[in-house]
């Protein structure tokens, strides 16, 4: 397998012309890549014109930086190069990331993140595309575009570091917003039976997206494997290594969908269907991403009712993320706050009224309060239901439970850093030994940087699309009555979460 990254400086010797050596140059270069590797090598027009002259100026030597494609090799830089830079994209409907990387020695340099800008225009995908529909598909484009540019920018100028010697992107996100990043036709994704324009990876240049990049830089999206079954998913397998899993595991991706994962390397199954609100920022309005301010951890003693926050980077918070949510929902259920539908005993130390609603009062200072409301607690156990009835019902339905799988993976929402205990006691997660369940972060991103730091692994990802067999979970005749069970904390039948 070629373990290149999917852009990478070469340095070539040539043997020089002579009178019973007449090759051309383009040829000779293309003979000495060959030699190294790497075959169908194309070069552009501009490369072709400037290469007589480079070569002859370094008695036939030549610095290059060479960009993997879909049939081969395309010589991106002759002469003069500098460093070799790549970056991994994530597009999600809620957040956009993106990892920079060094591709000399495939270290990763930064990560950053964005609010994506489309969500102005609605905050799931299927607002969005009926937006497009009604005749406003290429502003959703050039807005999306122009975010991951910026956004691009911003961490090359963050780390001092030029643009033009960005050589290379890798880019996940769901169907839809693939679809957008491309300039794709988004219409008949929402509408039965449900085509993609495309499904394969893609690959093209920079200036054909418009990110301010060099503009011969190779760019990589994941394909789909359907309208429910995106890039992002793919890339969370290869995040896992999937193909190298000899038990079959369960991996979960929740955002404001979850889709769940069950394989190993001899066969794949994937279920998707609606969350409900994301779980950072779309259920209360103290919801936030991970980051500086937010309570990620979250305690509290049963005798004094005192709460212990842990706030990334110190100071007052502004705000909770999901790890935190969760780790207060369990904790209030668990001192007797709130009962198992999620209502608030408002006899109990730290419950408020806010605007007529049970709230609780999550921290308070005279300069700020955070407080929760029963209507957002609601919220929560609705994702939380439908993510453990997905899960619940599509195990069932080929013949399995959580027993019979190795390992459950989560990501996304769910998969940065939570409490697996906390979400265990509140029936979110099943109820299994602690161990098999393993948090992966952002498995979208990583996958995408894995593929950019290793162009070999795209042959794993065409075998991943070609053994995803999908189910449609909402079709399920049993999906509602589990899900009505799963609205309680832990559910109304503990037994369904050892199953």
């Amino acid at each position: 397998m070629n373990h290149r990254p999917l852009a990478f400086s070469c340095s070539v010797v040539l043997p020089k012309p002579s009178s019973i050596d007449k090759g051309a140059d383009a040829d000779r270069l293309r003979d000495a890549l060959e030699k190294l590797g790497m075959r169908h090598v194309h070069m552009s027009l501009d490369i072709m014109q400037r290469l007589p002259r480079v070569l002859r100026e370094h008695d036939f030597s030549a610095d290059l930086v060479i960009g993997c494609t879909e049939e081969g090799y395309e010589v991106l830089e002759v002469g003069g190069t500098g460093g070799v830079h790549g970056v991994a994209l994530d597009i999600g409907t809620t957040t956009i990331e993106c990892a920079l990387y060094d591709l000399r020695d495939k270290r990763q340099i930064d990560v950053q993140d964005i609010p994506n800008p489309q969500s102005v225009y609605g905050a799931d995908v299927l607002a969005r595309v009926q937006l497009a529909m009604a005749g406003r598909h290429d502003e959703l484009v050039r807005v999306l575009r122009a975010g991951i540019d910026h956004l691009v920018r911003a961490v090359c100028d963050r780390n001092f570091i030029d643009t033009r010697s960005v050589y290379a992107l890798t880019v996940s996100g769901n169907t839809i917003m693939s679809h957008f990043f491309l300039g794709l036709d988004t219409t008949n994704i929402p509408l039965v039976p449900n085509i993609p324009a495309a499904g394969d990876p893609v690959f093209c240049a920079a200036a054909d997206l418009g990110v301010s990049v060099n503009p011969k830089a190779t760019v990589y999206v994941f394909p789909n494997a359907g309208s429910y079954v995106g890039g992002d998913i793919i890339s969370g397998m290869i995040a896992l290594e999937m193909l190298k899993q000899d038990a079959p595991v369960l991996f979960m991706d929740v955002g404001t969908n979850v889709e769940i994962t069950l394989g190993c390397s001899e066969w794949i199954m994937v279920g998707a269907g609606a969350a409900g609100p994301a779980l950072e920022g779309g259920i209360a309005g103290i919801g936030r991403k991970a980051g500086p301010g937010t309570i990620s951890r979250v305690s509290m003693d049963h005798q004094t009712s005192r709460m212990n926050l842990t706030v990334i980077s110190g100071g007052e918070p502004v705000g909770i993320c999901g790890s935190g949510l969760i780790d207060l929902v369990s904790e209030l259920y668990r001192t007797g706050i709130i009962d198992r539908a999620g209502k608030f005993n408002v006899s109990e130390k730290g419950v408020v009224v806010k605007d007529g609603v049970p709230a609780y009062l999550v921290y308070g200072s005279p300069e700020k309060e955070l407080v929760i409301t029963e209507h957002e607690l609601q919220n929560f156990l609705r994702s939380k239901a439908a993510m453990f009835a997905f899960l619940y019902v599509f195990l069932r339905s080929v013949g399995m439970k959580t027993g019979d799988v190795d390992r459950v993976y989560v990501s996304g929402a769910l998969g940065c850093g939570i409490n697996v205990d906390s979400a265990v006691n509140i029936g979110m997660l099943p109820d299994i030994d602690r161990k098999r369940i393993v948090p992966m972060g952002n498995t979208s991103l990583k996958g995408a940087s894995m593929v950019l730091t290793d162009s070999g692994l795209r042959d794993d990802v065409r075998r991943i699309r070609s053994l995803i067999t999908y189910r449609e979970m909402s079709e399920d005749a049993d999906l509602l009555n589990v899900l009505q069970g799963a609205l309680f904390i832990p559910h109304t039948d503990p037994r369904m979460l050892k199953y």
